[in-house]
């Protein structure tokens, strides 16, 4: 018996409407093979002959033969959906965000050649070929005469000026030719027309002219430097970065089951092997690989995967047709050649999938290779949809996608074969979710920009050039996530699901399950779902896993933001996973508790430091202080304040501080305790009254201290010379997220289920009063966080379960000077380390920090009473500091075996943050006051420039009677 002969899609073209012939009638010219019930252990099936062979037709479809017309219908190269430069498709605006809105790691574009010069090239030019356009519209059909020809000579003759004073250096240099002889004597030549001969122009139809036009338009564009745009780009949603971050597919390999492909150099390169049929190579299978491995070098068609490798296979004889027994050879070369996707541009006409590929794919001859091939099929070019089922092996592995044309309006290309509601079935019984919508999907297939197998570009129409585009994309998932190249109806699946609707809301028999979405499929298909390995330090490799739901993200610290260091999600799909990388700083938790913008300015200079002015003798503190009369014997002294701030648009009290300080009679010992900020007490900070001096955000007095207060301290102070006295003290603090006063309620429910923050400190200090009017401290501090880093924790327990130590060396230094003048100044270093055995560990000599600050205090600055205050800090800067941290990421990537990945990063802050201050304050009567105040937050980078982070100044007045 002789077998069917099945010819390319990319043949089957729309020249049938040319020809006169209609597709319906010429698919009724052929037996419908028929298919016998398929037995329970798969065997070849030969299907029986149709009466004739089926003939190829030459060519493509016409991609002008429809509504295609450069000005007046869908697609307009000058200033509708094909020109790069009028913003209707831009594929490379913008960035690829596979996780909605908050991590972009696909940073890095291919630049384009998009000058204003460019763009306005063009719409002069598109101006000017529309006056062609029409005039040899009103010519076409008359007869020619001497005045017609005129006016056809001067308009050619304008619109070669016109591109000839633009792009003729550029022709020139790139082909060493003039630009008459290098670009527009080709040209014409193609289209049968010649400059010294207008009446050839008049004769051209309006296909012909439309032709033309992007003809111009792309050949040029061919000397613009750059690769080409299109508008399948946009539609897809798909650009250069991708390729980038994904690996361009590099390491994987498409197979083509095509025709031969020509000696064109920019897929050549990446062609390994071509076998089958050697009967004369021709531009289908040129274009089809073109825009999968076109390559990115400034010139002609971009690949969707450009470093991937083919090995493509040519069944068809030399009548130009295939039988199964060459489709079944050809599958199985390119299987021994490793392919994992296969792309095949070839079918029967009335079908979108034939019920033979039953047989082919089920049988003895490829069942074994089936399981781990994704078959990537053209959908047919007769304008058809499928009634027919598909009888198909209840226990075939066989993964496939089949592809539909939509136009670049994204609605069905009138040629493009449809689903319907055929099914794959079993023993004549369909089940749902098995019907062939459900692996039908779309990607553009009309005016496709492709290499015309010479070195350059032309345009083609067809499913043969959607097929492509979906073969590019999963190639990229099997760079990315190797192992996906051993679970085929997975990797369908990704593609599958991702895709973005069309038509009916949901699968439906015309669109199927929707069109191809590259950034979609190269991103997690359900964020919620995804699960993440806690690293457990006690064991090698992976450790208890977590839903994605669990992490949950709160304010984050400067210092931690290392946009190259990742931890991993892991999304189970099927019998398999995927890995993305999420910049580690996103699941920290800053202790940063003031608000942004403008009411942290409110919060930190208005309601703290307006709560009180001038006390304690012309020195600036906010904190009420009552002393007990000296009666001879033990005197005490109590300190207490309500600190208002404003959170949210609220006025609220934030922590409440209280001490309590002893002295004995001779005032050689001092013993202080309380709740609140014992910052303050246990530094001894002579000259620093103001919270914010202390502040772990802003204040440049031993911030690192600060990080432990906020609950229980106390300090003992003991003189041991005459004017030199030694102190220790403790302070420790507990913070509960769920009740921070400063914090949102939206920020609060982020936190839930988060750990309290936890530390102490231990502080030592020398005290040395040189003179009456000179007294110097030397402090030592340890720090001990028990759940975090420089205030820093996880969403992650494991990340700093056994917390950090910091070591901290404190000076400072208050003198008096003549006409009530006072200067103070401290000056901090310190070296951070965490805990080892955590996920998250310091390298090295650990991480080396530094604050300090200044202030100068004149007491009747302008009259008797009032006081004025200027103060320069340096807040807790990072002076140097690498992290390691441990992770359970994918070890082996031909597998996707976890185990534990340790990376380094560096925390070094690249700008210091400065700020400088003015406090003003004058008495009105007995018990009221004015204060004025004024701050500049700013940054000194690298390159010594100042960046200003924010401006405010103040006032208040307060009378009381």
């Amino acid at each position: 018996m002789q077998t069917v002969k099945i010819p390319s899609v990319g043949y089957l073209a729309l020249a049938l409407a040319l020809s006169m012939v209609p597709a319906s009638a010429f698919a009724q010219s052929i037996a419908e093979p028929t298919v016998p019930s398929v037995p329970s252990v798969p065997t070849p099936v030969v299907i029986d002959p149709p009466e004739e062979p089926i003939k190829p037709l030459a060519g493509n479809i016409d991609p002008f033969a429809g509504h295609i017309d450069p000005f007046r219908g869908h697609i307009d190269p000058f200033g509708g959906r094909i020109n790069p430069f009028s913003g209707t498709i831009d594929p490379f605006a913008g960035n690829i965000d596979p996780f909605a809105g908050n991590i972009d790691p696909f940073a890095g574009q291919v630049p384009l050649l998009t000058s204003d010069n460019t763009s306005r090239f063009w719409g002069e030019f598109a101006s000017s070929w529309a006056n062609t356009d029409n005039l040899l519209a009103s010519l076409n059909g008359q007869v020619p005469n001497t005045i017609n020809n005129a006016s056809v000579s001067r308009q050619i003759e304008d619109l070669v000026l016109k591109s000839e004073s633009f792009w003729g250096k550029r022709v020139n240099l790139k082909t060493g030719k003039s630009f008459r002889d290098g670009f527009i004597n080709p040209l014409l030549s193609r289209f049968g027309v010649s400059l010294s001969n207008p009446e050839t122009f008049q004769r051209l139809t309006a296909s012909q002219r439309s032709a033309l036009a992007f003809a111009w338009y792309d050949g040029l564009m061919e000397f613009s430097g750059t690769d080409h745009v299109d508008h399948w780009m946009g539609t897809v949603r798909w650009n250069p970065s991708i390729t980038k971050i994904q690996g361009s597919g590099a390491d994987s390999i498409i197979g083509l089951l095509d025709g031969s492909i020509r000696g064109d150099s920019a897929v050549q390169s990446n062609l390994m092997s071509s076998g089958g049929y050697a009967n004369g190579a021709n531009a289908h299978g040129s274009a089809v690989i073109s825009l999968i491995i076109g390559a990115h070098d400034g010139m002609g068609v971009q690949g969707i995967a450009p470093n991937a490798s083919v090995v493509a296979y040519n069944p068809f004889d030399a009548t130009g047709t295939a039988s199964w027994a060459d489709i079944r050879k050809g599958i199985l070369d390119l299987k021994n050649k490793n392919a994992s996707v296969i792309n095949l541009s070839l079918g029967n006409p009335g079908y979108t999938f034939h019920p033979a590929w039953n047989s082919t794919l089920n049988g003895t001859m490829l069942r074994a290779v089936s399981g781990d091939t994704v078959y990537v099929f053209a959908a047919g070019n007769d304008g058809s949809t499928q009634t027919r089922n598909i009888e198909w092996n209840q226990g075939s592995n066989a993964a496939l996608i089949v592809v539909g044309s939509i136009n670049p309006n994204e609605t069905i290309s009138s040629f493009s074969n449809r689903p319907g509601s055929a099914c794959f079935v079993r023993r004549g019984v369909c089940t749902a979710g098995n019907e062939l919508m459900n692996r039908f999907i779309v990607a553009p297939g009309e005016l496709i920009l492709v290499s015309d197998g010479h070195g350059g570009v032309t345009r083609m129409s067809g499913t043969s050039f959607a097929a492509p585009l979906v073969s590019g994309a999963i190639t990229l998932l099997h760079d990315r996530w190797q192992w996906l190249t051993k679970y085929p109806n997975e990797t369908a699946e990704i593609i599958l699901s991702t895709a973005r609707d069309l038509g009916a809301p949901g699968v439906d028999p015309i669109y199927g399950r929707g069109v191809l979405d590259v950034q979609a499929s190269q991103s997690p298909i359900n964020f919620s779902s995804l699960e993440f390995y806690e690293y457990d330090k006690k064991t090698v490799g992976k450790g208890k896993a977590r839903n994605v739901t669990e992490l949950r993200s709160g304010g984050i610290s400067g210092a931690w933001e290392a946009e190259e260091t990742f931890f991993y999600l892991i999304e189970k799909i099927g019998a398999t996973q995927r890995d993305f990388a999420v910049p580690l700083s996103k699941r920290l938790i800053g202790q940063k508790t003031s608000v942004n913008g403008s009411a942290e300015y409110f919060q930190s200079y208005v309601s703290a430091k307006f709560q009180d002015w001038i006390k304690n003798g012309g020195k600036f503190s906010d904190v009420a202080s009552y002393t007990a009369p000296d009666r001879g014997g033990w005197n005490f002294a109590m300190q207490a304040s309500n600190p208002v701030a404003i959170a949210n648009g609220q006025r609220i009290v934030a922590f409440p501080q209280t001490s309590l300080t002893f002295s004995d009679p001779s005032g050689r010992l001092t013993l202080s305790g309380g709740h609140g900020e014992g910052v303050r007490t246990l530094l001894g900070a002579t000259g620093f009254g103001l919270r914010s001096d202390y502040d772990v955000s802003n204040g440049g007095v031993n911030p690192l201290l600060g990080f432990a207060s906020g609950g229980a301290f106390v300090d003992a102070d003991v003189a041991i010379a005459q004017n030199l006295k030694i102190a220790a003290g403790f302070t420790e603090k507990t913070l509960d997220h769920s009740r921070n006063p400063l914090s949102s309620q939206a920020q609060r429910q982020n936190l839930i289920g988060v750990e309290s923050y936890r530390a102490n400190a231990f502080n030592f200090r020398l005290t040395h009063k040189a003179s009456d009017t000179a007294t110097f401290t030397l402090g030592y501090t340890k720090l001990h966080e028990l759940n975090g880093l420089l205030g820093v924790q996880s969403t992650m327990s494991s990340d700093l379960d056994a917390g950090s130590s910091s070591d901290t060396i404190t000076l400072g230094a208050n003198i008096e000077l003549p006409q009530n003048f006072s200067i103070a100044a401290s000056a901090t270093g310190a070296v951070s380390r965490a805990a080892q055995n955590q996920s998250l560990n310091t390298a090295g000599r650990g991480v080396i920090s530094s604050a300090y600050s200044v202030s100068l205090t004149k007491k009747g600055f302008l009259g008797k009473n009032d006081s004025i205050r200027l103060s320069f800090t340096q807040p807790l800067h990072i002076e140097k500091g690498t992290m390691e941290f441990t992770s359970v990421q994918i070890i082996d990537r031909s597998t996707g075996e976890l185990g534990a990945v340790t990376q380094r990063f560096d925390i070094t802050e690249k700008s210091r943050r400065l700020s400088s201050e003015i406090l003003y304050s004058i008495p009105l009567t007995k018990t009221g006051e004015m204060s004025l105040f004024g701050r500049a937050d700013y940054r000194l980078n690298s390159s010594k420039s100042q960046t200003v982070d924010g401006l405010v100044i103040g006032g208040r007045v307060r009378l009381a009677f």
